[in-house]
């Protein structure tokens, strides 16, 4: 009876050790199928991260960009807003200016009061002018310069000793805000010799 056992136990050992093999076959390879499918994962993985850092990426360069835009549109706004005002105020500098030069100018020793009214108008006038340039309005000179019609506003055409296009008469100062023409200056252009004198 004892050596049935004992053949009964070897029996049992090498069942016992077959299942166990089988069983072993099948983790590992379960764990090179688990290998496998976690590689698999990871290189997914992989590929989505990278595709979320290029779309990162690309939102920050995207919010980078609309904030420089928002920042120079700001900037712009500010330097141009007085724009409507300045435009305004320069009718009242015209008129102010056509005053001045009506004032005739011969008779100025003589009259103590009209010299310092014409003195205090011209003080008033300048500093008029230096506020407008404070705020980024500058005006320009045209007298004698070529004729653009990009800052120019012809108002007419007469005959001249100077070159044909060149600006012989200045009605109204012309004006900048920043690099943009706020107003054109009203010019007189010279359309050369008289046919008549050459």
């Amino acid at each position: 009876m004892k050596k049935s056992t004992t053949e009964n136990e070897k029996k049992m050992d090498k069942t016992f050790d077959k299942k166990e093999l089988k069983k072993e076959a099948k983790i590992s390879k379960n764990q090179h199928g688990s290998e496998t499918n976690n590689q698999k994962i990871i290189a997914d993985l992989k590929i989505k991260l990278k595709e979320a850092e290029d779309k990162l990426l690309r939102e920050l360069a995207e919010n980078e960009n609309l904030r420089k835009r928002h920042e120079k549109e700001s900037q712009e706004n500010l330097k141009y807003a007085i724009r409507n005002f300045s435009t305004e105020l320069l009718n009242v500098t015209d008129n102010f200016q056509r005053a001045l030069s009506s004032i005739p100018r011969e008779n100025l020793g003589e009259n103590v009061m009209l010299k310092n009214l014409v003195i205090g108008l011209e003080a008033v006038e300048k500093e008029i002018y230096e506020i407008f340039e404070r705020n980024g309005v500058v005006r320009f000179d045209s007298l004698e310069k070529k004729f653009n019609p990009e800052i120019h506003q012809a108002v007419s055409k007469k005959n001249s000793d100077k070159p044909e296009g060149t600006i012989i008469e200045e009605l109204a100062k012309g004006f900048m805000i920043g690099e943009r023409l706020l107003r054109p200056a009203m010019v007189v252009v010279s359309s050369g010799k008289n046919q008549e004198e050459k």
